[in-house]
């Protein structure tokens, strides 16, 4: 989407709390119209607040950017642009999950600039990037787009400022733009999503929007959705998408570790097809054990059986091998 266009919806974007100087439009109100499939609670600043107890479910499953996120997401939602990759990732074995806290910045105008930078003087408010972190919570994955990935000219922190955003959400970050001081941020092993690295300072941008829809390479990220970065690159959940998400993702977590250790055992006897498919096993007896495997790790971790989860009753997600078999149809006359 264009500047332009971003600038246009909802005749710009605004204020989302008193303190912060941005362009006006986009507030409380509006973020709650355009997501309008979340019915929980919400933050002051209008996002969605999904649960901290999904949130810690997620941290513990092991999710994958294709299984357990992107693939359900395409397949019963129906979103299409849920998925970024191609980063510069810092501590790639870490990974990134809270909730999405959005700014958005344009490449700079004289007038404009001038009168969000004035309203931020008069209120005492710091520089454009420093007043969008003091507005963080705990949990928060700030998002920034720097002018729709800008490197040269597009820095959105350095090692002080990543440092800050750390200890104040307890989160590394996604830019998409620019970073520098990269050898000073990873000591400290939280993730950083970058486009690249710049050795200057932050160029003539301003900031246009917080907690706003930006986008991120093909993806329309909104305020609150649920950040997910892996190794891979970074998935975007609706907020009432997550609940879903999170049993898939604990289901195909216990699958994917009995097949695992089956091809293992077999030192290379089963082939590929005997554990993994969507119409189920060769073998009724691998299938059974498959199963069994299932409900007994389930029950022993403490959560809830296979059946009271989507994926299980369904099948219509990939590598559903282990998932029993649906009924044959009925044929005529029966």
């Amino acid at each position: 989407m264009s500047a332009f266009r971003m600038l246009a919806f909802g005749t710009a974007f605004q204020l989302l709390a008193p303190v912060s100087a941005q362009l006006d439009g986009f507030g409380p109100e509006q973020l709650i119209k355009y997501t309008p499939n979340w019915t929980g609670e919400r933050f002051p600043d209008g996002r969605p607040k999904v649960p901290d107890e999904l949130i810690e479910r997620l941290k513990k499953a092991r999710i994958t950017s294709e299984e357990a996120a992107w693939g359900p997401l395409r397949i019963h939602f129906g979103y299409q642009h849920q998925w970024e990759g191609n980063w510069l990732i810092l501590n790639r074995n870490q990974r990134l999950i809270g909730r999405a806290f959005t700014c958005q910045y344009m490449p700079g105008r004289p007038e404009v600039t001038k009168v969000i930078e004035d309203e931020a003087r008069a209120k005492g408010l710091s520089q454009h990037n420093v007043r969008v972190m003091d507005l963080l919570q705990p949990g928060d994955v700030i998002v920034a787009d720097m002018a729709g990935g800008r490197i040269r000219d597009g820095v959105f922190v350095g090692d002080n400022l990543a440092v800050a955003i750390w200890t104040r959400t307890g989160n590394g970050f996604i830019v998409n733009g620019a970073i520098r001081d990269q050898e000073g941020i990873e000591p400290y092993g939280f993730p950083v999503y970058a486009r690249g690295v710049w050795p200057g300072v932050f160029g003539d941008l301003m900031l246009t929007g917080i907690n706003v829809p930006i986008r991120v390479g093909e993806v329309t990220v909104m305020p609150g959705d649920v950040v997910v970065g892996d190794s891979e690159g970074v998935t975007f959940l609706p907020p009432h998408t997550v609940e879903e998400i999170v049993d898939t993702a604990e289901l195909y977590s216990v699958i994917d570790e009995w097949r695992h250790k089956k091809y293992i055992e077999s030192k290379g006897q089963l082939k590929p097809s005997d554990l993994y498919g969507r119409i189920g096993m060769r073998d009724p007896v691998l299938q059974a054990e498959c199963v069994g495997y299932v409900r007994a790790e389930l029950k022993r971790r403490g959560l809830k059986p296979p059946e009271e989860r989507r994926a299980w009753t369904t099948r219509s997600y990939s590598g559903s091998g282990c998932f029993p078999l649906p009924p044959a149809p009925a044929g005529p006359g029966r």
